[in-house]
């Protein structure tokens, strides 16, 4: 769900913006996660005498009705205990990318790597180069190698825009705005939006987009040509999470696209002639309660998740190339929950292709516990079943001190997003021979 702070006192905006912060870098509200603040279990009616609705790890809880304070952004509101600038919330000790890692008494003494700080590399994985990022960038997407361009998703106060950021290593952000993710009728209001934060490439054009209050969530994609050859399209996109891109076509986690909406589920929105067309291609079961996250290994599987009811934890299944490209044809989408599931054995909070598979960031929205793999091979013949090998620690995180807030590919490779106290950071992961 998406929280719109205007209603809020000064206060509780600031610990919202906070919180929603905590989130979104780790693959935006809405995908998986059941509130953001205190607002967003407004949907859950009245509390019974003595409680009162809190947001608390992304779930809508009952909680004592006797706490301190009188706005949203007190006590239990998104990543707070207080409110913004005390306690346990923002900028102080125990949240993630912020707190402990901001040089407080909790974080100074620990030894820290230079490139990955208090993060551990596990066996079977190796850090290449590293660049720095600006933490106004959201989301990263690369074009294929061995020359790889890389383009960012970047928020401030007055837009969500799409930006050049130079070729791999050389990451700068660019001067210019290529174009802007907001549809006309919303570029007066920008706060009113949320960045789905993804950003998706099929071979020529980018896809990002944005959703804003309501349920189902009102929402616009936008596909951008990098090159300007093509006037970028905005296109009607409710509850539009994550995206993921193919040669002439997108992969779009959401509620529906352009004139296609059917509910929850993936929809196809192909590229290689205008007007694009669109069709739902995968079905998500009834229990999905939130649209989720998606992936594509380099052999073609895709991953597509959701969120589950009650929990919000999100679950993830593979689907082949083969089937997706008979659910385009036919018309007839995959029934996601008849394909291989994910082991993931916890909530994760963003997925990425890596390699012949896939890698998740396990944990809450407020802090990672590790980024692992799953392996991901094709059914002989293309008749059997996709094989889903078990998780694969590659970096684990043993305190809040450097936080992980960004996952994306660069051909083979994984792109790490990493925060500390020496600023933001894209850490390259390769493989291991042994293990491509």
């Amino acid at each position: 769900m998406r929280t719109d702070t205007k209603r809020m006192g000064t206060k509780g905006q600031r610990a919202a913006l906070m919180g929603t912060l905590l989130a979104v870098m780790l693959g935006g509200t809405g995908c998986g996660d059941e509130c953001v603040d205190v607002f967003d279990c407004r949907d859950k009616g009245a509390a019974p005498a003595g409680q009162a609705w809190a947001c608390v790890e992304a779930k809508c809880t009952q909680v004592s009705d006797g706490i301190e304070g009188d706005d949203a952004g007190t006590n239990t509101d998104a990543g707070t205990n207080t409110d913004a600038g005390t306690g346990t919330d923002a900028g102080t000790e125990t949240d993630g990318g912020t707190g402990t890692d901001g040089g407080t008494v909790a974080c100074a003494p620990l030894p820290r790597e230079q490139v990955l700080g208090t993060l551990q590399l596990q066996t079977g994985f190796a850090v290449a180069e590293s660049a720095s990022l600006s933490p106004e960038v959201r989301a990263v997407v690369s074009t294929p190698g061995p020359t790889y361009s890389l383009f960012a998703l970047r928020e401030t106060a007055t837009g969500r825009d799409i930006f050049s950021l130079g070729t791999w290593p050389e990451v700068t952000l660019g001067n210019t705005a290529i174009d802007t993710v907001l549809a006309p009728a919303d570029r007066a209001n920008p706060a009113a939006t949320f960045p789905s934060f993804s950003l998706a490439y099929d071979g020529t054009r980018l896809l990002a987009g944005y959703t804003k209050s309501g349920f189902p969530a009102p929402g616009s994609v936008a596909v951008v040509d990098p090159s300007a050859r093509e006037a970028t399209t905005y296109l009607n996109a409710p509850d539009n999470c994550t995206a993921v891109g193919i040669m002439d076509a997108f992969f779009i986690n959401g509620g529906g696209v352009d004139v296609e909406v059917n509910g929850q589920g993936i929809y196809a929105l192909v590229t290689s002639a205008r007007p694009y067309t669109a069709a739902k291609v995968v079905a998500f079961p009834a229990e999905a309660a939130a649209n989720g996250f998606s992936a594509i290994a380099n052999n073609g599987i895709a991953v597509f998740g959701y969120a589950l009811q009650d929990t919000y934890v999100n679950v993830a299944y593979a689907v082949s190339s083969t089937k997706l490209d008979t659910a385009l044809a036919s018309r007839t989408p995959v029934e996601l929950t008849a394909e291989p599931k994910l082991d993931v054995g916890s909530n994760f909070t963003a997925a990425a292709g890596f390699g012949n598979g896939v890698a998740v960031v396990r944990g809450t929205y407020s802090g990672a516990t590790d980024v692992s793999r799953f392996s991901l091979t094709p059914g002989l013949g293309g008749n059997q079943p996709i094989s889903v090998g078990t998780r694969q620690a590659v970096l684990n995180a043993t305190d809040a001190c450097t936080a992980v807030d960004l996952l994306s590919s660069l051909g083979s490779d994984l792109l790490v997003g990493v925060t500390d106290v020496n600023g933001r950071r894209l850490v390259r992961i390769k493989q291991e021979p042994g293990l491509r």
